[in-house]
């Protein structure tokens, strides 16, 4: 904070006061930021400015105004992990804690919300789990093709898949079935996918590493609704050609609650460290 903080009271309609004080700039959002309090009368305003001043001489800390998504963002660039590590963090982040936590003012978050959102995941890792039965529906369309002459098997498929990514009807951050799930639910023969995944890949329309899943390319939007499920089954889909099942309840690895809760850690430290200028 640079230079003595400054305040004020202005009358509101109802007769009462609201105080203002200044206390320096948002470490986050980087946004002017202020102690505010009414008083039914102006003694009392007095008094609540006295008492503001006060504080923010103190050097109290301003309450960000900034989501966990937004802190993220600007921790996630800064953290010192390896490449591995970097690329399991973030599936981490985007999976499950901006679904669940992502929405919430950074000053909202304390322990409790932590407490309860771990407690859920040691009972079930999907977060748009209710303990009520459901079917996991799948987003993966038919690339069944019929016979055509002058194209390849592998083409036509391709075709069919990079129609479905154009379109929107497979979105960013969307997980293709693997080789043998392909063949096993649509009858796709293994050397016919791994080429339509090879090719693809060149293209930059998925990204396909070795025991991973397939993925599509580009940006993947937040998901601010805690337990929102980004995908619902329309008109047309089949069950069977997907591989959608009912749900099964898997709890979450305590191993990876610990991780998940490093990374929530690191950020908020982070935070803690940045200084109002």
């Amino acid at each position: 904070m640079v230079g003595a903080p400054s305040g004020h009271r202005e009358q509101l309609p109802s007769g009462s006061y609201r105080v203002h004080v200044y206390v320096g700039i948002d470490p986050i959002t980087r946004k002017r930021v202020y102690l505010r309090e009414t008083a039914k009368d102006h003694a009392k305003a007095q008094v609540v400015l006295g008492k503001l001043l006060a504080q923010a001489q103190a050097g109290r800390e301003p309450e960000s105004d900034a989501n966990v998504s937004f802190l993220l963002d600007q921790y996630v660039p800064l953290a010192e992990w390896d490449v591995s590590t970097r690329e399991t963090c973030e599936g981490y982040i985007r999976r499950t804690i901006r679904p669940a936590l992502g929405h919430l003012p950074v000053r909202k978050v304390r322990s409790p919300i932590l407490d309860q959102l771990y407690g859920r995941l040691k009972k079930c890792g999907d977060l748009a789990c209710t303990r009520r039965s459901f079917i996991e529906h799948r987003n993966v369309p038919d690339l069944r093709v019929p016979s055509a002459s002058g194209r390849t098997a592998w083409e036509r498929v391709a075709s069919k898949l990079r129609d479905a990514i154009a379109s929107g009807a497979l979105p960013a951050g969307t997980e293709l079935p693997s080789v043998r799930e392909l063949h096993e639910l649509q009858g796709l023969p293994t050397a016919t996918v791994r080429c339509v995944f090879a090719e693809l890949a060149a293209e930059g329309l998925i990204v396909a590493q070795q025991g991973r899943s397939a993925v599509v390319t580009g940006e993947v939007p937040d998901e601010d609704t805690p337990g929102r499920r980004p995908w619902r089954p329309g008109r047309g889909h089949d069950c069977a050609l997907a591989g959608c099942q009912r749900h099964v309840c898997k709890p979450m690895k305590p191993n990876t609650i610990r991780q998940i809760h490093s990374i929530l850690s690191g950020a908020f430290d982070t935070a803690r460290r940045w200084d109002t200028r």
